[in-house]
């Protein structure tokens, strides 16, 4: 039997070589762990980074450009939205009237100008289609023929959305159109969509895009030609300007006073201008 001056040094020496092994055991899962989330986070951060920027971005208090004034369109809801292409600039002014779930007309005009003049615009169905993805769409998009406009003669689409106001989705039908520019590069396109099944009236098409005028060209001669050149061309929606065309004569009646003499001339022609 050892004495206790022999054992109690021993016992000490042993238990800390047990601490030893312990602390040791315990810390190799902890590096291992300590290795998997940190690499876990790695690779979560560098997933961050890697994401791909938006294609586009919308500015802030967009400065509207471009206004339409159309009577029929006052009760429905009104936005204007300026985006920006990152990878080259390119510009997207917007605007809308209505919401294709609501009630109503909806109505969307969008003016593209591209950052490069590399842009390459395809024909009006495929532009359309490629614009109304996130709608539930009825009937597929068809061309139209065209209609002539103060643009030029603008290629026409037809097609039909959900309207999503009702209980029971039905259809809403929707004249399509989209027009590309040479000088300057750009393109106008957007729909016009009727409350409900009724086919929308080319000449209230006609009417919008009559009344699409520009409020500021940004600097861009080339543009504000494009829409000046335009404006010499525009019909009022069907109607003779007073501005750029004379009003036809029309008879206007003169009245006689009682106390005037037998024969007595008058002054002034019957027919006057108005």
């Amino acid at each position: 039997m050892q004495s206790a001056s022999y054992t109690v040094p021993g016992d000490i020496g042993a238990t800390f070589v047990r601490l030893f092994a312990y602390m040791g055991a315990l810390a190799i899962p902890a590096m291992l762990a300590a290795s998997f989330f940190g690499g876990a986070r790695t690779a979560v951060v560098a997933a961050i980074k890697a994401e791909p920027p938006p294609e586009w971005t919308d500015v802030d208090r967009p400065h509207p450009a471009f206004e339409m004034v159309m009577p029929e369109l006052n009760a429905v809801d009104f936005d204007y939205a300026i985006q920006r292409r990152n990878a080259d600039g390119a510009r997207k002014d917007v605007l809308s009237f209505g919401k294709a779930p609501e009630s109503g007309p909806y109505v969307r005009i969008e003016i593209f100008r591209p950052g490069s003049g590399s842009e390459h615009f395809i024909d009006a169905p495929s532009e359309i289609a490629a614009r109304i993805t996130r709608f539930t769409v009825i009937d597929d998009v068809k061309a139209e023929g065209a209609l002539e406009s103060k643009f030029g003669t603008m290629p026409l689409v037809d097609f039909a959305i959900a309207n999503g106001a009702a209980r029971v989705a039905k259809a809403r039908r929707c004249l399509g159109f989209a027009k590309p520019f040479d000088e300057p590069p750009m393109q106008i396109s957007g729909w016009y969509c009727s409350a409900g099944e009724e086919v929308v009236d080319r000449a209230t098409l006609t009417c919008a895009l009559d009344r699409l005028t520009m409020l500021s060209a940004g600097g861009d001669a080339k543009l504000a030609g494009l829409f000046a050149r335009a404006e010499v061309k525009r019909t009022f929606c069907g109607q003779r300007s007073p501005i750029l065309a004379a009003t036809p004569e029309r008879n206007v009646a003169i009245a006689i006073p009682k106390n005037a003499k037998p024969g007595a001339g008058l002054r002034g022609r019957m027919a006057a201008q108005h």
